[in-house]
């Protein structure tokens, strides 16, 4: 029997749909469906639907067996892709990049965790929480992908939302900022979904390079997507780890 798989999230969905109309699993025991979600304060498109509206669909009787949530994984490109014009940088003894030049600021990493951690369950970790406590169906969490290294790429596919905030007069921030930004970001979803019972799916093995950036291969032409050759790779990843939660 098939069974349904509903992915629900913003903009890091794209490589998961366009990777969707030719991906063939290796375990044909799900099919997978994307509901996006709308923009911040924006009003719903057709095919769109709102935190609230999914929290009360797996409150009640759905048809999915699963629900996979890959959300606001641009939080740090939105705080620090763009360099700030007084250059920061955090001195993090576990992430293996270069601690910044002298007469860069240095921000404690107690800090920088403390506002991940905090903007997280005063935002759409509420929701997160909701779920865990009313879903009748187990709940999955994506990371998002890793940073880009490649700061040439980043300024030439900048979106929209770069360009109108100055990404073309101030520049990209360096890339192991970067990195930190994206690895404080990840450990606090990873440890609110420990919390709270859902299971947290880091990046698929093989898609981040030696220093721990996104891989070449999975850049999207913007600035901070991946492709549909990593939507696939997240596809058979959900379906591996949802076989081996029932057994097939």
């Amino acid at each position: 029997m098939t069974r349904k798989v509903l992915i629900v999230g913003d903009s890091h969905m794209g490589a998961i749909k366009t990777a969707l109309e030719e991906y063939s699993s290796t375990n044909d025991s799900f099919t997978f469906s994307t509901i996006r979600l709308p923009r911040k304060d924006a009003e719903p498109h057709p095919g769109e639907i709102r935190l609230p509206q999914v929290i009360e669909r797996f409150a009640a009787d759905p048809e999915e067996i699963a629900l996979v949530m890959a959300l606001r994984g641009n939080q740090y490109n939105t705080l620090g892709l763009i360099q700030h014009p007084r250059p920061f940088d955090i001195e993090m003894a576990d992430v293996p990049v270069p601690v910044a030049d002298e007469g860069v600021e240095m921000i404690p990493v107690a800090t920088m965790d403390a506002y991940f951690r905090d903007s997280l369950r005063s935002g759409y970790g509420k929701h997160l929480v909701t779920l865990a406590q009313s879903s009748k169906v187990p709940v999955l969490c994506l990371q998002s992908p890793a940073p880009k290294e490649d700061n040439g790429h980043i300024l030439q596919g900048a979106e929209t939302f770069f360009v109108a905030n100055g990404v073309s007069q101030f520049g990209v921030s360096p890339p192991a900022l970067r990195l930190k930004l994206w690895t404080l970001q990840s450990r606090a979803l990873a440890e609110l979904c420990a919390e709270i019972g859902i299971t947290f799916l880091p990046n698929p093995e093989g898609t981040r390079d030696s220093a721990g950036f996104l891989s070449r291969e999975f850049y999207a032409g913007d600035a901070t997507h991946a492709n549909e050759r990593y939507g696939r790779l997240v596809l058979q990843q959900i379906s591996d780890a949802l076989s081996e939660r029932t057994g097939d």
